[in-house]
């Protein structure tokens, strides 16, 4: 600014300098020393106005000593002429202001939009831009982290890169509300990953307006909420755990009473009243399975524990569990070339399978493939996989809650894969689930990992 302003504040001088001297060659009847107002007229281009005062000046003086020269003292031509100069020397005054106070709001505007950008830039969630259709135009670092594509990969591609499926056909849609100006938040959302990997994220998506107010693109701010939606479910599934876990243990004190009333009868009772009470024995030997079952879910059940290889435990299981699945779904199991050993009951193990697989056939009415495989990470890995129906959003965040299901009342307690989740977490593991409606489902177990030559002892107990 300040170079600028020089550089007209230099040409001005030299226009009147050079203007004066036409002004004084040439004829008095031509009148040209009132010329010289073309000085001041340029120097409101330096936006300075002690500038434009100092060379307005310069021009008056100039016009008046080259017009007293010329013999036009106290004439009216050179009254007027003086006059019309100082004229636009004051409208080249309050010109210089308003560029000056123009430039300086440009500066501010202009240091604003480079600390947001650096902020943006900084940021710890993603900032995506994108045009109308869809194209990237900006990602900053933070979207760099949370998907895996760096800004040179990404800028110029279609947002669809990052979507998962079920959201592709709601894009146009919301493109079509941005651009009418509206503004669109979604608390938990989906996105994925370059790895293929699923994130979890809110996003607040804004409509960008040029200076005449036109909507010309969006911003999008995406926060990854996975580790905060994995607290909450963790917090409510052990709130569970804790109310299922009391209700069991005070159910089965109720059943040993029943339990011990029917055995005590048994030799008192006619042949009728035998089987009667060995209905109410069978039932209650049910009751008292189910509630096993919430107290693996609460981690009340004690739990004997050994090293296992889970590549033996899948080989041992695959006869029996494709008799339970019956002809029309085939089963497969790839297990890792090298021992994937835990220390585990090898009894919940089976169990963990069994009660998979079969949650794995009644998604495949119509038949289906069911793939079992091992493997070596962090964490010792089993993943059971099916090309059934898939389940909603909906479904997965309630799957391992106790009594949940959306089998018939006939088919299912609801109480499987809470069994599940009560196994793994008391084998201090975790479970994944990436499932999307007609795409099937996949759960992924991740067990600590312990070395094979670990001698498989049996004595340690957890509760």
């Amino acid at each position: 600014m300040a170079s600028g302003s020089r550089s007209y504040s230099i040409a001005s001088f030299a226009l009147v300098t050079v203007l004066a001297a036409l002004s004084a060659a040439t004829p008095p009847r031509m009148l040209t020393f009132g010329m010289l107002a073309l000085g001041p007229a340029l120097a409101a281009a330096s936006a300075s106005p002690p500038a434009v005062l100092a060379i307005g000046a310069y021009a008056v003086t100039a016009a008046f000593a080259i017009s007293t020269w010329q013999g036009l003292l106290g004439t009216l031509d050179q009254s007027l002429r003086l006059l019309v100069m100082i004229a636009v020397i004051l409208i080249s005054l309050a010109l210089a202001r308003h560029h000056r106070r123009l430039l300086a709001s440009s500066a501010e505007a202009g240091k604003e939009r480079e600390m947001l950008a650096a902020f943006a830039e900084q940021s710890s969630d993603a900032v995506v831009g994108s045009a109308l259709d869809g194209t990237i135009t900006s990602w900053n670092g933070g979207a760099e982290r949370l998907y895996g594509y760096t800004a040179d990969e990404i800028v110029g591609c279609n947002v669809r890169r990052i979507l998962p499926p079920e959201r592709l056909d709601l894009l146009d849609h919301t493109f079509a509300e941005l651009a009418a100006g509206r503004e669109i938040h979604l608390d938990e959302v989906r996105r994925i990953r370059r790895d293929g990997s699923s994130v979890t994220v809110s996003v607040a998506v804004s409509p960008i307006r040029d200076p005449t107010g036109a909507i010309v693109a969006v911003a999008a701010t995406e926060r990854d909420v996975t580790d905060k939606k994995r607290r909450a479910r963790a917090e409510r599934m052990e709130s569970l755990g804790q109310l299922a876990g009391g209700v069991a243990h005070d159910f089965n004190n109720l059943l040993a009473i029943i339990v011990n009333y029917a055995d005590m009868m048994a030799d008192e009772v006619t042949p009728d009243g035998a089987r009667d009470l060995a209905r109410i024995r069978d039932a209650a030997d049910r009751a008292g399975a189910l509630t096993s079952q919430l107290l693996l879910f609460a981690k009340r059940e004690p739990t004997q524990v050994e090293t296992v290889d889970l590549n033996t435990v899948v080989a041992d299981a695959q006869e029996l569990l494709g008799r339970s699945i019956g002809g029309r779904i085939r089963l497969a199991c790839r297990t890792h070339p090298r021992p994937v050993t835990v220390r585990a009951n090898r009894g919940r193990l089976d169990q963990i399978l069994m009660n998979l697989v079969i949650n794995a056939r009644d998604a495949m009415p119509d038949g289906g493939d069911v793939t079992i495989t091992t493997g070596l990470n962090t964490f010792a890995e089993l993943t059971v996989t099916d090309t059934g129906a898939g389940m909603t959003a909906e479904v997965r965040e309630r799957l391992f809650e106790p009594f949940f299901t959306t089998k018939p009342v006939d088919r299912g307690t609801g109480l499987g894969l809470s069994t599940v989740y009560g196994i793994v977490s008391d084998a201090g593991g975790h479970i994944r689930v990436d499932s999307e409606p007609g795409s099937g489902t996949t759960f992924e177990i991740l067990l600590p990992l312990v070395p094979a030559a670990a001698p498989a002892l049996s004595a340690g107990t957890s509760s």
